[in-house]
């Protein structure tokens, strides 16, 4: 059957297929709800079911994928906007829908083939590099995924890869799609060309006060002031208590006996490896050691790779023979291990010895550390206590002083970014207090702001400041600035354009540079990303490529300078594609082919999404919203 769609795929009447499906399938999206699918199912193609366990995995795979991209974990909100639901919806109901061919088809792979999958894969492999079980389950665990599921994944991706190479992995990618990528890379032009820069603009008068006027309310959304509050706030916390604990050193002494067990750092070894492909090789390897070379030296003569293992502890060194090799040689010393994979050498780069940290070194860290924890003990009491201060009206500085509180005033905008250094938060801290700021009022008793178990902020609001439209009199010198760098490149544009057209008149490039005291070139040959100087970079080759020969145009490179150029020849790619490029150009090409077949079979089966279980997997409620104008519609 595999050979049958694999033939298909070849003829007219598949190639047919394949034009139809890559031009006329781009637009499906997601679409159709259906309540009465199972309160266990967010959503269904054909006969198959998408569990929330199935969405709640790749969904959370793709968060973290986000995560890592962004630096923080996008919340549903954030990851609605990032598109991510429709992404993992997309994803699993288009491999359904080929699970479901699959099966039509008969399709499978053997377990024997799954293993050897297995054992290819990176992420499960050991301090050997090769396969380790127990790295295996980990890693399961990990992802909360059972070996089961994790299989049956597998097993599935498997038949899709079957799919795939049936139909697609012969299709041909037409020749002309080759030729356009080879010319589009390979071409270039050669230009001649000057440059002008500001330097050559006759002087601007500064400007009058009418124009800086005019100016100012054309431009006044730049020159507008934000809106600020002045508050007053001091933060309770078990740190900020602990500054003003002292711990006796009697009780310092008895901690440290207590944890002296933990204080215990065991040996760590920094080992380096190479593998050997055969007993030649480390015969070799040892002649070198022999004849008084390193392991550095030794492995590059005979161009090993090496690898870093890391400082590890001797329990991290699962294979035995490894762990007793290494904790057996001497600094620098190489030595050849055998294993059942075949020799490898190692040497030892650092040794870190077992020791115990003594009274003088962890004083400071247990000083802390039992401070802070009298000050957590302390924490509810003190709170109770602010609080009913602030339900007494109690002001706010006469509290900081009773509970030696620093109290700070300070100006804060809407993003709060002044809290950050004023009262040591981050910038997810300093924005929830900004939000809570802006939205009191001078006079009212402001509720305690909780930023988590053991830290609060009480402040009070003392001043508004409205947002305003400057006066000219506040930004004359800043105005003043700007107004006269616009003139300025307005004027160097005009003058580049004005070159542009002569030269379009009939007047030689060569001649205008002359007489306006530029100095003509005559360019490298030009790549789409410019010829390598400062002069011609991506900006102008970008409008170089606009034409052909005799094309005559100016840009600005980033350099500031304008470049009035013309093209003088154009230099065709007459290299044959090279054979990786078009094999690039071939996988694109079937990939693109695979994904928009695989999107008519989701399309054919159809999808249909439970909108309700769906809104309460991403955490938001039946409706669709945590909060007015939110969800996943």
């Amino acid at each position: 059957m595999l050979d049958n769609l694999r033939n298909f795929a070849t003829t007219i009447p598949g190639k047919i297929l394949g034009v139809f499906l890559l031009i006329g399938l781009a637009g499906f999206g997601i679409t159709g709800a259906l309540a009465s699918i199972g309160s266990n199912t967010v959503a269904r193609v054909g006969n198959k079911e998408i569990t929330i366990r199935d969405f709640q995995t790749a969904y959370q795979a793709q968060i973290n994928t986000a995560a890592s991209q962004l630096g923080t974990v996008p919340t549903p909100d954030q990851a609605i906007s990032l598109g991510i639901p429709s992404q993992v919806i997309s994803r699993l109901s288009t491999e359904a829908a080929l699970d479901i061919l699959g099966e039509e088809m008969g399709l499978g792979v053997s377990d024997e083939r799954l293993a050897e999958g297995l054992r290819s894969v990176a992420g499960f492999a050991g301090t050997l590099g090769t396969f380790d079980r127990e790295v295996f389950i980990r890693v399961l665990q990990q992802n909360n995924i059972t070996e089961k599921e994790y299989f049956d994944a597998r097993r599935e991706a498997a038949k899709r890869q079957q799919i795939a190479q049936a139909i697609f992995s012969q299709a041909p990618a037409p020749e002309v799609l080759g030729q356009i990528v080879q010319r589009y890379g390979e071409d270039r032009r050669i230009l001649d060309y000057f440059l002008i820069d500001e330097l050559s603009l006759l002087p601007i008068a500064s400007p009058e006060d009418d124009v800086l006027q005019a100016y100012l309310e054309e431009n006044q959304f730049l020159y507008r002031t934000e809106e600020m509050r002045t508050i007053q706030a001091i933060q309770l916390s078990p740190e900020v208590l602990a500054k003003n604990i002292n711990i006796s050193d009697v009780d310092i002494e008895a901690e440290y006996e207590r944890t002296k067990q933990s204080l215990f750092r065991p040996e760590r070894r920094e080992i380096k490896q190479v593998s050997f492909a055969s007993d030649q090789v480390a015969e070799q390897f040892q002649a070198a050691l022999d004849e008084g070379q390193n392991f550095e030296e030794a492995a590059t003569a005979l161009e090993l790779e090496v690898a870093e293992l890391g400082r590890l502890l001797r329990r991290d060194i699962l294979d035995v023979r490894l762990a007793d090799a290494a904790y057996g040689a001497e600094l620098n010393e190489a030595v050849i291990v055998p294993s059942a994979l075949g020799q490898r050498a190692i040497v030892v780069t650092n040794i870190e010895p077992e020791s115990t940290l003594s009274l003088a070194q962890a004083r400071r860290p247990i000083m802390q550390r039992l401070a802070i924890a009298r000050g957590r003990e302390q924490f509810i009491d003190v709170l109770d206590q602010i609080e009913e201060q602030r339900a007494a009206f109690i002001d706010l500085d006469k509290t900081a002083e009773q509970f030696d509180l620093t109290l700070v005033n300070v100006a804060i905008s809407i993003d709060g970014n002044e809290l950050v250094d004023t009262l040591n938060l981050d910038a997810t801290e300093a924005e929830r207090i900004a939000a809570a700021v802006f939205r009191a009022e001078i006079g009212g008793l402001a509720a305690m702001a909780t930023l988590g178990a053991n830290k609060s902020v009480w402040y009070d609001l003392l001043s508004i400041e409205q947002a305003r439209n400057q006066e000219l009199s506040d930004v004359r010198e800043t105005l003043a600035t700007a107004w006269m760098a616009e003139q300025r490149a307005i004027a160097l544009a005009d003058k580049a354009n004005a070159f542009v057209e002569q030269i379009n008149g009939g007047q030689p490039l060569q001649d205008i540079a002359v007489v306006n005291g530029f100095f003509p070139v005559i360019s490298q040959p030009v790549s789409r990303g410019g010829d390598g100087s400062s002069d011609i970079d991506a900006n102008v080759a970008t409008v170089a490529f606009l034409g052909g020969e005799n094309h005559v145009g100016t840009a600005q490179n980033e350099n500031g300078a304008y470049v009035v150029f013309k093209v003088s020849s154009v230099m065709q790619a007459e290299e044959p594609l090279r054979a990786e490029d078009r094999d690039f150009i071939e996988g694109n090409y079937r990939d693109n082919l695979f994904t928009d077949f695989s999107t008519a079979l989701r399309d054919d089966a159809q999808l249909s999404i439970n909108q309700g279980v769906l809104n309460q997997v991403l955490g938001f409620g039946p409706s669709g919203s945590t909060q007015p104008g939110g969800g996943f519609n």
